[in-house]
């Protein structure tokens, strides 16, 4: 019973977020679905036609590759040959062959057991409800088959013929994924990432190299997934990253299969509809609509392959390169010394070229270097990165040593950040803007007023993270709620309200109020979330000395409320916090390295949580499938009149 009422409760919510004409699309939709179950004649049964070609120059530039990149790839390319994956915290057996036998793509990772419902037609196959105990993202990230790129770039460079090898490994995955069913073929961007995979590994090993058998799986391969991309896009409110990659897809699909049906108009149709989301889906201050940072580099990162395979990298129109470079300018302003961004909002590791299977702490920094190379600004180079596969593809500008320093609001994302003069400054991020993007803000958190410190290279003041999408609710609400941000929560309830994975009940209204840099740096900020509830408004002002101490000044405007007032600062896993005798402070340190002191003069008293399972505070979870105990610092009490913080900054090797 619980389950059923817990479907319709979800139904009801999302049902909620759509308007008459995305009810009228979903309903057609549906119909189509059902009607699409005809298929089933397996891959023999998908027609194909024409040429397979490759996306022009990709084999030369990693031919070209320097030789720190080489031995990188070198290393991922033997652990895929032995048999080692391992993605988002999930291993798997190895397998007793590579290319594995086709019932490896099935495995669940945590008991090496068949996914369930692997036979099923796609869309019948019920993945958000039903499933508490299993989480699809791991399988589906396998079923992208990212690491066939290093895999075909590691046999270039080496001289070696491994298209056997490669070929296999696509094989193999087609035996175990027949054409619509099973998980794999549950949304286009699946299909889309997979497309770019083979797209790439191809392109990169050359198709003259490949037998005629193997030439018309792969024609088969390109046909069936753009045929289910086009059919069933990602619209309306679920027009996000999504979309974004399904006309990626389709661009560079079209490209390898020439001969799919209208693929010339196909292939110009997306990359025009790509060149309207890149306006519609990043703000003109350059904040991703996602309000997540990876996440919108994972969407620019997807534009720049499609723009590669059309060869249009260079020739992009003004208002892209606006856009792109606004985006970048953005990104280096999160930035702390070591080229890293707070982990706003929603992050599953996602990309679209993958040198290694594991996570990059620095990917919005890659995706950053790539736009700089793409748009011939220099200027808007990070100033570090990790060496990847991409750099070659997408010709990512080398790192520059220049930081930004001062305070810059960008007004339309609705985030305000304060950067220090030192030479590895100390970077403060302040939250004002929405929830997320269209009516269901998927991957936004209740994050509103949060801030975020970082001290050089070293996260002090840290974001709570991701962890898992659908298999626990409970645990999805939790790493979105307001009481694992750093800002105040009210009597326990949230600045917004989940209704689902990835949906809202109610979505707070965040708007700046004043952002000044004279006579002092300060930038004040309010929201209604708990108008509703307490009709009140919970205003925050940030000020900084340029210097060392940052003043953070709360309130609650309104109606006067006796509600408990949680204020809440998450802190890094490697610093450890103390807790001063009368609880008005607490002291970060990293080691004997004073860093941090948090004061508050006022009514609130000081008390640390650490990964506690009753409430689930004091939890991080530094990349998706992996969470970890950590401080989290919570002053408490009630709040009649403003409280005000003291954020001092103690010192910084190498900064201060």
């Amino acid at each position: 019973m619980e389950s059923v009422l817990g479907r319709a409760a979800w139904y009801r919510d999302r049902l909620a977020a759509m308007s008459a004409a995305e009810i009228v699309h979903r309903l057609v939709e549906t119909a189509n679905k059902q009607t699409a179950r005809w298929h089933s004649g397996g891959w023999e049964g998908v027609e194909s036609l024409g040429p397979l070609t490759t996306i022009l120059g990709i084999r030369s530039r990693i031919i070209a590759s320097p030789s720190d990149l080489s031995a990188f790839i070198s290393c991922e390319a033997d652990n895929v040959r032995a048999g080692s994956f391992c993605l988002l915290g999930a291993r798997w057996p190895k397998p007793s062959s590579i290319p594995p036998d086709p019932s490896f793509w099935r495995i669940y990772p945590e008991d090496g057991e068949p996914f369930p419902q692997w036979d099923a037609y796609a869309f019948d196959i019920s993945f958000r409800h039903g499933m508490n105990t299993r989480d699809m993202k791991p399988v589906w990230e396998l079923n992208r088959l990212q690491f066939l790129v290093p895999l075909a770039a590691d046999a270039v460079l080496k001289k070696h013929d491994e298209s056997v090898l490669l070929t296999g490994m696509i094989r193999s995955w087609m035996a175990g994924n027949p054409p619509f069913r099973g998980p794999s073929w549950i949304f286009g961007i699946e299909a889309a990432l997979r497309i770019i995979s083979v797209a790439l590994a191809l392109s990169i090993i050359g198709v003259d190299r490949l037998d005629g058998v193997t030439r018309s799986a792969a024609l088969r391969f390109f046909f069936a997934h753009l045929d289910w991309i086009k059919r069933f896009p990602s619209l309306h409110s679920s027009a996000n990253n999504h979309r974004i990659a399904e006309l990626a897809g389709l661009v560079v699909g079209s490209t390898m299969a020439p001969g799919f049906p209208d693929a010339v108009a196909l292939r110009e149709n997306s990359w025009r509809a790509l060149l309207a989301e890149i306006d519609q889906q990043i703000h003109p201050d350059g904040v991703g609509g996602e309000q997540s940072p990876s996440y919108t580099a994972f969407s620019i990162e997807l534009f720049l392959v499609a723009a590669t395979a059309l060869g249009r990298e260079a020739n992009l129109p003004a208002t892209t390169v606006d856009r792109l470079s606004a985006w970048s300018e953005y990104s280096l302003w999160l930035m702390d010394a070591d080229a890293k961004v707070p982990a706003i909002g929603d992050c599953d590791d996602c990309r679209a070229i993958a040198t290694t299977q594991a996570p990059e702490p620095r990917y919005v920094a890659s995706v950053v270097a790539a736009v700089s190379g793409c748009v011939g600004r220099p200027d808007l180079a990070p100033p570090a990165k990790d060496p990847g596969i991409r750099d070659v593809i997408l010709r990512s500008a080398a790192v520059a040593p220049a930081q930004r320093a001062g305070m810059r609001s960008f007004t339309s994302g609705g985030y305000s950040v304060i950067r220090s003069r030192h030479k590895d400054p100390v970077v403060l991020t302040f939250d004002h803007g929405p929830v997320g993007y269209l009516s269901i803000a998927a991957h936004g958190h209740a994050d509103a007023l949060s801030i975020w410190l970082s001290v050089g290279s070293q996260p002090v003041i840290v974001d709570a993270g991701t962890y898992r999408y659908n298999p626990n609710r409970e645990l999805r609400d939790q790493f979105r709620d307001t009481a694992v941000h750093n800002t105040l929560g009210l009597s326990g309830i949230g600045s917004s309200r989940p209704s689902g994975p990835f949906n809202w009940a109610s979505k707070a209204k965040a708007r700046l109020i004043s952002s000044e840099t004279t006579p002092v740096t300060r930038v004040v900020a309010e929201h209604d979330g708990y108008v509703g509830p307490y009709g009140v408004r919970h205003r925050r002002t940030v000020e900084f000395d340029d210097v060392s101490q940052f003043t953070i000044i709360d309130e609650l405007v309104g109606v006067p409320t006796d509600g408990s007032v949680t204020i809440s600062f998450l802190i890094d896993p490697t610093c450890q916090s103390t807790v001063e005798p009368d609880r008005s402070g607490v002291l970060i340190t990293r080691g004997n390295h004073q860093l941090v002191r948090i004061a508050n003069a006022g009514p609130l008293k000081a008390r640390v949580v650490r990964g506690d399972q009753a409430t689930g505070l004091g939890w991080l979870s530094p990349r998706y499938g992996v969470r970890v105990p950590t401080d989290q610092v919570l002053f408490e009490g009630h709040l009649h009149k403003p409280s005000t913080f003291a954020i001092s900054v103690l010192s910084c090797e190498g900064s201060i």
